[in-house]
């Protein structure tokens, strides 16, 4: 029997806005800001054009790192779960702010936000429909 992994994607949307009230530390509103051109030639430019916004839940996960041997080494990693039902493909050319649901944003008010950067995207992805992505934060 052929799975609808269209379904199962929208069902995780669902689950990730169920999992818990708005008092749930892992669960959190989100914003991912996408430039409408990548990134720009030069990393010190700025980005050319409009950005566009997706509001999306996220699930945190906060993992302290370990060395080879096992040792806690004193960092830790941030992982963000998004549904693949989101309407967005994140990449590591993005940036999310945790905590604030954006619609639209002017460039004053954008250089005031605390955006994170995006520095890898994992896709949970059957039979090639994204199911959820996995976001590796900068520190």
């Amino acid at each position: 029997m052929a799975e609808h992994w269209k379904g199962i994607a929208a069902e995780v949307e669902d689950a990730l806005r169920s999992i818990a009230d708005v008092n749930e530390p892992s669960k959190q509103s989100a914003t991912i800001r996408k430039d409408p051109n990548g990134p720009p030639p030069q990393p010190w430019d700025p980005p050319g054009g409009t950005p566009t916004y997706h509001k999306v839940i996220v699930l945190v996960s906060d993992k302290e790192l370990r060395d080879i041997n096992g040792t806690l080494i004193g960092q830790t990693k941030r992982t963000i779960t998004v549904s693949g039902a989101a309407g967005v493909v994140p990449s590591d050319d993005d940036k999310i702010i945790l905590g604030q649901a954006l619609e639209y944003g002017d460039a004053e008010t954008d250089a005031t936000l605390a955006w994170e950067e995006i520095m890898a995207v994992r896709a949970l992805a059957p039979a090639g429909v994204a199911v959820l992505y996995d976001l590796d934060l900068g520190a």
